[in-house]
């Protein structure tokens, strides 16, 4: 007999974060990874684990996560979309799944990711909270974005590492920081990964610029300590946003459902 032959899907994913205990799979079953489990085992009549690009944390949200699965289970593209988001919550859903090659792999063969983080610098919105980070304080988006250019290309960013982050190198390549002011004040950053709270470290200090308490160019500074106490506190999770991440071209995965930011 034939050994059954798998099949590698990657899927995109966008989601809210807000009632769930992050992407990573637990006994409690109340993270993204475990709803999708779940459902996707039950299309596929077996049980079936998916790997992803990143882990996101409790609250932070994806626009653009990507996860992959193997399986010998035969369904078309549609019917794994349809069957998968039919058993989905409501703030969960599967945008795009393509067939790929065996070598692929969320993580692995990532070039880059961006992350969006969105603060709310206006009145405060109901519909808002929990979307993004309230500051009612007026911030001064010049300073905050002068002081984003000390961050760009490739630094060791051990001041603005978690205290639990796991990464045996803390160098990362910052490849562009966007800040934008609209609705929200939206800044957008792209690198070949962050490490363990990085952006909402960058982002809590980036607020001390922005409330004028210290100035652009003491993000020099902080870089430069290599020190997690150097740098502000950690930003609340609710604004951080997984927005999208990037493969070699030969992959071309559709990436639509980003432009909503």
């Amino acid at each position: 007999m034939m050994p059954a032959v798998l099949t590698k899907y990657a899927c995109g994913v966008e989601y809210l974060g807000s009632h769930y205990k992050g992407w990573q799979s637990q006994d409690s079953q109340e993270t993204i990874q475990d709803q999708i489990e779940s459902a996707l085992s039950n299309v596929a009549n077996e049980k079936l684990r998916i790997y992803s690009a990143g882990r996101t944390d409790s609250g932070v949200h994806a626009l653009g996560q990507v996860f992959h699965f193997s399986t010998n289970a035969n369904r078309t593209e549609n019917q794994w979309l349809d069957g998968i988001n039919s058993h989905l919550p409501s703030d969960i859903s599967i945008q795009w799944i393509k067939i790929v090659d065996e070598e692929f792999d969320a993580r692995y063969s990532a070039v880059s990711r961006t992350y969006i983080y969105l603060i709310n610098n206006k009145k405060f919105d109901v519909f808002s909270d929990q979307k993004s980070l309230y500051v009612r304080q007026k911030l001064n988006t010049e300073h905050m974005r002068e002081a984003c250019q000390y961050l760009i290309g490739k630094h060791d960013f051990s001041s603005f590492r978690a205290s639990s982050c796991q990464s045996n190198n803390p160098i990362r390549d910052m490849i562009s920081i966007e800040l934008e002011v609209d609705k929200f004040i939206s800044i957008r950053f792209t690198a070949n990964a962050f490490l363990h709270h990085m952006i909402r470290n960058i982002v809590g200090t980036l607020l001390e610029m922005g409330t004028e308490k210290i100035s652009p160019k003491d993000l020099l500074k902080i870089l430069q300590a290599k020190d997690r106490n150097a740098a502000s506190k950690t930003a609340s999770a609710e604004g951080l946003y997984l927005a999208r991440v990037n493969y070699p071209e030969k992959y071309a995965f559709p990436y639509d459902s980003n432009e909503m930011i």
